[in-house]
């Protein structure tokens, strides 16, 4: 068999990667915030209005954020896309908005809760929300615009026009973001409609919005538009993936689609298996065979991994597993948003092993953390879960400019002499590892208990042997496990996690007390006890969790910290920026 070229080898004595830094954007001014939700039924082309208005606010020199919420149904029901735009980053979605827009006569009902007096409504002149004479309601003729010009869909290239009039900004750079949105016979249509109601909106002289000043705009050149599944997808390019074998299954199924875009450019095997069970057998083969392979799956089709997960633990063999959350149990809400896996990525598998689980909040996570999964995987040989949810997966916002050549694919796997053994006895518990057909070695595996040389062996002695071997691996993986983002000082300590950390960061400058600081998880699994030190001294522990129980609040309890305060969710939604300062005030208040 010819060898197989490792281009770069590391040692475990090599320090534990470090990930870059990311340049943290300072407000120079007051933020200003105008937050728009377009409301329409599924398969009207609402995502894609939500990426042409995306680009085309970026275009202009505002910071963009967007996220979803939409059906499990391939057409119909009522699907919304919140857009924010502002003078400043922004991080997490708002539940009161200043502008909503109705596509259809079902929209306005769907989300009456999230408008206030305050808000703005804007729909066809001809839908029944016209009844009210509120002087808040404002009737635009989009369905007849859209009629006239051929296609009831271009009524949402009117509305495009229409907001961006409204907000008085460049209509030539909404008219450029067309370019990369429709081709052929309907751009001229299109465009025509974006003009239309552009022109429209003069006439709308009764809107008053916040005003965003345009002197402290971010440089148009230094951003780019991203939602967590490419990032995560980008993240494990330059982690060295070159096999992904999945079953579709939202909300993982972007990252699946990611990397098959990518293999046109990169040298990726895609493989779509007939089950889940296939998919994470075909990873533990790359792996063993030489390759950096992955699997993206939600919680059902995780479930069906397990005896999977406990082999990898077994053979020592790596494995990377993207599981993004939706609610449970079983099919739950399919594409709504949870973080309610977490036990579930913890202790899938039988038997004691170790594994890792990372869980990103920000498109730089999400990128930095699959970079680092591979890492992990293969310098430990354990399986680690990358713990992302909907929300973050389908969320779009702003990532600087990276600087890929920072990141450094290292290869732990050894050329083999004669006398290799697989499995061979050090104080670490992490052998040298090789490949089939990269040296002279005969690389031996088993589901089995094992000896050094990979023979299966039901010797008590031996038994206890690698017992101690595994347990020693996983105090190395808790020695070099990484700590959590503290950010502030003060008293009160605000837990997160994962996808939260958005909410919690605004919710905070929200209530600008003193007395508050940030602690955010990446690193969820297995936490070293030295970082929790701080939480174990502090006055009081607030923690913020996206699911009913507070599954991490129990392991901090369980290694000893306090949890005096609990704020859970577990309707679908993410955390709202507004409703969660509000929670949060309440229960401070009273904190002495």
């Amino acid at each position: 068999m010819k060898n197989i070229n490792i281009p770069f080898q590391a040692s475990l004595k090599d320090p534990p990667v470090s990930l870059p830094r990311y340049k943290k954007q300072t407000p120079n001014s007051k933020a200003q915030t105008i937050d728009i939700l377009i409301g329409g039924a599924a398969g009207s082309g609402i995502n894609i209005l939500e990426n042409i208005l995306n680009k085309a606010f970026m275009l202009n020199g505002y910071f963009v954020y967007s996220t979803k919420e939409f059906m499990s149904r391939v057409r119909g029901g009522s699907n919304t896309v919140l857009l924010r735009i502002s003078n400043q980053p922004i991080h997490a979605p708002c539940w009161h908005v200043d502008l909503f827009v109705a596509l259809d006569k079902n929209a306005l009902p769907h989300v009456q809760e999230r408008l206030t007096q305050r808000s703005y409504i804007i729909a066809d002149e001809n839908d029944p929300v016209m009844e009210d004479k509120q002087k808040n309601i404002i009737p635009i003729p989009m369905i007849q615009t859209a009629k006239d010009l051929g296609d009831i869909r271009y009524a949402n290239s009117y509305v495009a026009g229409l907001l961006f009039g409204i907000l008085k900004a460049d209509l030539t750079l909404l008219l450029k973001s067309v370019l990369h949105a429709f081709s052929g016979d309907t751009q001229n249509e299109n465009e025509t409609a974006m003009k239309e109601g552009y022109h429209y909106s003069e006439k709308l002289t009764n809107i008053s919005l916040p005003k965003i000043p345009q002197t402290s705009l971010m440089p148009k050149s230094n951003f780019h538009l991203l939602d967590g599944s490419s990032a995560v997808g980008f993240g494990s390019l330059l982690g060295g993936c070159t096999m992904i074998t999945s079953y579709p299954m939202s909300p993982s199924t972007g990252v699946l689609n990611f990397m098959a875009s990518m293999s046109k450019e990169f040298t990726i095997l895609v493989e779509q298996s007939e089950d889940e069970i296939a998919a994470f057998a075909m990873v533990l083969g790359g792996w063993f065979g030489g390759a950096r392979a992955m699997t993206s799956t939600s919680g059902g089709g995780f479930a069906l991994m397990s005896e999977g997960i406990s082999l990898s633990g077994v053979s020592e063999t790596p494995a990377v597993i993207y599981l993004a959350q939706r609610p449970g149990p079983a099919t739950g809400m399919p594409t709504r948003t949870e973080q309610g896996d977490l036990n579930l990525a913890i202790h899938s598998g039988h038997g004691d092993f170790g594994r890792i689980i990372l869980a990103p909040g920000s498109l730089e996570e999400c990128l930095n953390d699959a970079y680092l999964a591979f890492e992990l995987a293969d310098r430990y040989q354990v399986p680690v879960i990358l713990l992302s949810d909907q929300y973050l997966a389908d969320t779009i916002n702003m990532m600087d400019k990276v600087d890929f050549t920072a990141y450094e694919q290292r290869r732990y796997i050894v050329k083999s002499d004669i006398d290799y053994k697989r499995y061979t006895l050090n104080e670490e518990g992490i052998s040298p590892r090789g490949v089939p057909g990269f040296g002279q070695g005969i690389v031996g595996s088993s589901s089995h208990e094992h000896d050094e040389r990979g023979q299966s062996t039901e010797d008590y002695k031996v038994r206890e042997i690698m017992v101690k071997k595994r347990e020693n691996k996983l105090k190395r993986m808790i020695s070099e496990a990484y700590r959590p983002e503290i950010h502030g000082k003060g008293s009160i300590a605000i837990i997160g996690w994962g996808s939260t950390k958005g909410a919690i960061f605004e919710a905070l400058k929200g209530v600008n007390d003193p007395r508050l600081f940030q602690v955010h998880f990446v690193w969820v699994h297995p936490l070293n006890l030295e970082h929790l030190e701080i939480l174990k001294q502090n006055k009081t522990n607030i923690i913020i969790e996206n699911n009913v129980s507070g599954q991490f609040a129990d392991i901090l309890k369980g290694h000893g910290v306090h949890i005096h305060h609990r704020i859970l969710q577990s309707n679908g939604f993410a955390f709202f920026t507004d409703l969660l300062q509000n929670e949060l005030s309440d229960i401070i208040k009273d904190i002495q």
